[in-house]
Order: C-alpha cells, then structure tokens, then sequence
C-alpha cells in the first residue's frame, strides 16, 4: 500500500518521472489505484492548482494538481512530503474541484 505524500520514481515507458501520492490513506487501503500527481520543476509561477514544495521536503519543485491521475506508482519510494506540505495538497484539492 502506498500512503498519502510518498513521493516516488514513476516509470512509464522508459521515462522516469517524480510523482506525489495525493489521495487519502484510507482510499489507498482499499486496493484500488492512487491518485498520483508530478512534480514540476524549475521557477514557476504557483497557480492554484500547482503547490510549491517546501525546502524541508525531499526535493524541489512544485505538484502539479490539475494532472493528478490514478495509477500505482512503478518505481522506487524516494521520500515524504512535510505534513504542512501534504496539508497544501489537500487544500489545492478542494480548491480545484470547488470551483
């Protein structure tokens, strides 16, 4: 089981790319694939639906909400996201979808 803010190595088709658990502990329980959403980097400009990751998370960078998807994540664990940075996530969720 995956769990909300692990951030892995995704591998699709020979590409590797850094990607964020955003759904819930309890719906990852449940067997059924995780939303997952990449990491950006570079300087970028935080609209609503990209959170800028902290300097105490493992990498730089920011989530990219508006192309969270559900898959399993095929590839490595390579870190965790703060709990105030999970807490942004979750806020940008709501955001996106309430409007």
């Amino acid at each position: 089981m995956v769990n909300q803010g692990e951030i892995y190595n995704h591998l699709v088709a020979g590409a590797r790319y850094r990607v964020v658990v955003v759904s819930s502990d309890a719906h990852n329980a449940t067997g059924r694939p995780a939303w997952i959403a990449p990491v950006r980097h570079g300087g970028i400009d935080a609209p609503p639906y990209l959170v800028v990751l902290a300097d105490t998370d493992p990498l730089g960078g920011a989530v990219d909400i508006d192309r969270m998807i559900r898959a399993v994540p095929a590839g490595e664990a390579i870190g965790l996201l703060t709990g105030a940075t999970v807490e942004r996530v979750r806020q940008a969720i709501n955001t996106l979808f309430a409007g």
